[in-house]
């Protein structure tokens, strides 16, 4: 697994008072962060 090259692009994302049911379909707390997956994922696929 070291020479994996998917390995550092990680990122630990706490939502507080989240369950992870409210992050399919945001629940009634708005809790998908919709920004912070854009900003990884447009750093990061490339």
């Amino acid at each position: 697994m070291k020479d994996n090259p998917y390995t550092d692009n990680k990122e630990l994302l706490i939502i507080p008072d989240a369950v992870h049911t409210d992050l399919y379909d945001g629940g009634g707390k708005d809790a998908i962060p919709f920004d912070k997956l854009e900003q990884f994922f447009s750093e990061n696929m490339r």
